[in-house]
């Protein structure tokens, strides 16, 4: 371990804390501790830190969990220490991970990937087209969650060592897009799991990986990661991450100013500019990194009504929520993005649902909604329409700025709106399917091509979706999406797949949102490295910075 000597006292606490779970055998045998017998003077020696380490926040220790990879899961492009085959950016860009280049056939049903051959699990062991097969089916004979990912691949066929043969089920254009973004798949070293017989009950704790990162140690509220010197790739010039737990938004920040922590990431506009005075402290935004929509329950009343939901549709102040945010947007398309989908974006659905109470009350008479004398707004059923709208924990602060606005503004259309606070993301999908209207959030990934279209279909392998949605036209559109490499028929299909996205509103996309990222000047430069990359954590992102001194 470098055993560099840091006067800040914030590392002190977080090398006590790592050393003990075993880190201080290693200090004493590299040298690190004195060798006076006093255990205060050992002590003191244990503040010892590389000054090249950076400290990142995180608000859950969930985000800690020792859950093995092949269990959690996660996006390539988010994974420190696990690599997948392909990543994709937000610029729709798919670049070489543990492949170097692929090619699909005419019928999209093989993908053949050429893979690296350079690269070495971080205990040595050299990566092979064995460890993607081994993947492939350890998840699917286990059946572990993440398997669901790789639901479309029938078998992986290894030619030689560096070549990985997908052969699918049915065609399917889009795989790359399947196993690169959220969720993802990572690739698991065979040497490890061939010998795990209980995968569900399996503690990993020595996560092997391929990727810029080797995990080194946890500790209760943290982990530490060291710099892969093996690494394949670009080798990151800081020493390591250091993940810490800090639960409060108030408190990262406050630790950020206090040199405690190195960058905090979601900061509100109002906290950007306070810090904007602050010595050593910079701020950046990382524009349109999330979409929130308010979406219905197809299956419930009054939102199995369409015209219902076009009303309500015309019933949404996107500007107002918009600027509630404090950064990104509006929203007016009917599902993708058009920083991120292009020209996948069918400009004739653009903006067909503005915001117009007056259309929306006129939608609501013609199909028997109707105002008493007291302003209450009747259904046909003959009952007031009373809206329950449930609210997990995903969004929560923007969830509360949306039902602000729509409370409000449904009011005047004589709608009662009330919501309910779910902590369980299992309550809160159950509320969900027994209510009409329920808001969501999506990283903007979800949003950035036809594939994500997809969303909205009935298929043999996704039996429902989150808005009931169910229109055989519709899904005949995905399913031709997914057999066809032809980009444009696929633009084609895409444009009729959102018309009847218009036509039928399954959801009404509000605003999207940035996330704005603040700094220390003084500890690293190169945060900010342009729109393609999302996170703080993103690989790309901690390759590129660089200490601005040593001490």
């Amino acid at each position: 371990m470098n055993c560099t000597v840091l006067h800040n006292d914030h590392r002190t606490s977080i090398f006590y804390a790592l050393c003990g779970v075993g880190i201080l055998l290693f200090c004493v045998m590299a040298g690190c501790v004195g060798s006076s017998s006093s255990s205060n003077t050992g002590a003191a020696n244990l503040t010892n830190l590389p000054a090249t380490d950076v400290i990142i926040p995180v608000d859950s220790p969930s985000a800690l969990s020792s859950t093995s990879n092949m269990q959690k899961g996660g996006i390539p492009a988010g994974s420190l220490i696990y690599e997948g085959l392909v990543i994709k950016d937000r610029n729709g860009k798919f670049d070489p991970s543990l492949a170097l280049s692929w090619n699909v056939s005419a019928d999209a049903k093989t993908w053949t990937f050429h893979l690296i051959q350079n690269a070495t699990w971080n205990d040595g062991v050299p990566f092979t087209c064995a460890d993607v097969k081994f993947t492939n089916d350890y998840m699917k004979t286990n059946n572990l969650t993440m398997g669901y990912v790789l639901s479309d691949v029938q078998s992986v066929d290894c030619p030689d060592d560096s070549t990985a043969v997908f052969h699918l089920k049915t065609s399917y254009s889009a795989l790359l897009d399947q196993i690169s973004r959220t969720p993802g798949i990572t690739i698991s070293p065979m040497h490890i799991w061939q010998n795990v017989t209980d995968p569900q009950h399996y503690q990993d704790t020595r996560m092997i990986g391929t990727g810029p990162f080797v995990f080194k140690q946890a500790a209760p509220g943290y982990y530490q990661l060291t710099t892969n010197e093996n690494y394949h790739g670009r080798i990151p010039v800081i020493t390591g991450v250091i993940l810490k737990v800090i639960t409060n938004a108030d408190s990262q920040v406050l630790a950020l100013k206090n040199g405690e922590i190195d960058v905090v990431s979601g900061i509100t506009p109002a906290v950007a500019q306070s810090l904007s005075g602050e010595p050593n402290i910079a701020v950046y935004s990382i524009n349109d990194t999330g979409v929130y929509e308010v979406a219905f329950n197809m299956a419930q009343y009054p939102a199995n009504i369409s015209t219902f939901r076009h009303a309500m549709s015309h019933a949404i102040d996107r500007d107002t929520i918009s600027s509630l945010f404090g950064t990104g947007q509006p929203t007016k398309t009917t599902f993708l993005m058009p920083a991120f989908a292009g020209d996948y974006v069918n400009p004739a659905d653009v903006g067909m649902y503005d915001y117009n109470l007056t259309e929306a009350q006129e939608l609501l008479a013609s199909a028997g909604f109707v105002k008493n004398a007291d302003g209450t707004l009747i259904g046909p059923d003959g009952n007031p329409v009373t809206i329950t709208i449930p609210l997990g924990t995903k969004g929560a602060a923007g969830n509360d700025k949306i039902t602000a606005v729509l409370k409000n503004d449904w009011a005047q259309l004589g709608i009662s709106v009330s919501t309910l606070s779910y902590q369980d993301s299992t309550q809160y999908r159950n509320a969900v399917n027994v209510n009409p209207v329920f808001i969501d959030s999506f990283p903007v990934m979800l949003h950035d091509d036809p594939d994500a279209l997809g969303n909205f279909a009935v298929t043999p392998l996704q039996e429902t979706n989150y808005y009931n949605y169910n229109d055989p036209e519709y899904n005949s559109l995905v399913a031709q999406v997914k057999n066809t490499t032809n980009q444009t028929a696929i633009k084609e299909m895409a444009y009729q797949m959102q018309d009847l996205l218009a036509r039928d509103v399954p959801t009404a996309p509000v605003a999207s949102t940035d996330t704005l990222v603040a700094y220390r000047t003084d500890r690293f430069t190169g945060w900010d490295i342009g729109p393609g990359y999302h996170s703080i954590l993103d690989p790309k992102v901690l390759e590129n910075l660089t200490p601005v001194q040593s001490t």
